[in-house]
């Protein structure tokens, strides 16, 4: 079995994380910096940094995913010629738009000057646009690249909270964690809305006929994903309800029960992110598209 057919999807999920870690930490900090404290602030400029970092290398690895696939070889990679024509394909332009995305992010978290804004919103737009530059919604149109964006968007700001979170929890619990993890319940509420409702367009535009969900591969991984989604929401609903209304009650107790779900949840997300990869790198559209 060809190497690159195995390596594609695992350098496509990492890709897919590592990516929607850094701009999903960029929009916890943009929703949440008055409740941060000095410690979470610089935290989070270092995860974006880190993940940022790793996202660069994954985004040379899937440059060369591409002329390993051009050249159906393992060492496909070292052709000058076949390395050429990976570089000026669709895919190595996505690739090049993420490495480029990453590294103005890093940039603009590293260094304190008048235009970083500028440079940070340019590295995440160049971030977005690399995911829709390829693959499916590439082909289906603007209308669905629009639609993706959105989805993107709002999957970022569920996986970029984890981490974040979860530090706070293992911290000594302050009034901050509360007030954080009640605020983004709130957000979390149009968030989902705008995921769901994003999810569903996209996947209407895909698939076009709902009953090819239950008669192809695609349609079956798609399933699979809702499902995993659905738990995702589901627990995600339980801490809104549950959990962070009783850490007014009981704080150390309710930041350790927070942490374990957002432990759970990181987990799912990351079976999510895996079926993503295999569908985008492993599948065709049921209708071809």
């Amino acid at each position: 079995m060809d190497l690159w057919i195995i390596l594609t999807p695992i350098l496509k999920t990492l890709f897919y994380v590592a990516s929607l870690l850094a701009l999903g930490t960029v929009i916890f900090v943009r929703h949440f910096q008055h409740f941060q404290t000095v410690e979470n602030t610089s935290f989070c400029r270092d995860l974006t940094i880190r993940v940022c970092k790793y996202g660069m290398v994954i985004s040379a690895g899937l440059l060369f995913s591409v002329a390993g696939n051009l050249g159906g070889e393992v060492w496909s990679i070292l052709d000058p010629t076949i390395f050429s024509i990976a570089i000026y394909s669709k895919g190595g332009n996505a690739a090049g738009l993420a490495f480029f995305g990453f590294a103005l992010i890093i940039i603009a978290r590293r260094y304190e000057f008048s235009a970083v804004p500028l440079i940070l919103w340019v590295g995440v737009l160049l971030l977005l646009t690399s995911f829709i530059w390829t693959g499916h919604a590439q082909k289906a149109g603007p209308i669905a690249q629009a639609v993706l964006s959105l989805h993107l968007v709002a999957i970022a700001f569920w996986l970029g909270s984890f981490l974040p979170l979860r530090r706070m929890c293992s911290s000594p619990v302050s009034e901050n964690l509360y007030k954080i993890a009640e605020r983004f319940g709130t957000h979390a509420v149009f968030y989902i809305c705008l995921l769901l409702i994003s999810g569903l367009i996209f996947a209407y535009i895909l698939i076009g006929d709902l009953s090819l969900l239950l008669s192809t591969v695609y349609g079956n991984v798609f399933l699979m994903k809702i499902t995993l989604v659905s738990a995702l929401l589901g627990i995600g609903a339980v801490n809104k309800f549950r959990l962070v209304p009783s850490m007014k009650l009981e704080p150390s107790i309710g930041a350790q029960r927070l942490r374990k779900s957002i432990q759970i949840e990181m987990v799912i997300a990351l079976l999510i992110l895996s079926f993503s990869g295999f569908l985008t790198t492993s599948t065709t559209l049921p209708m071809g598209g």
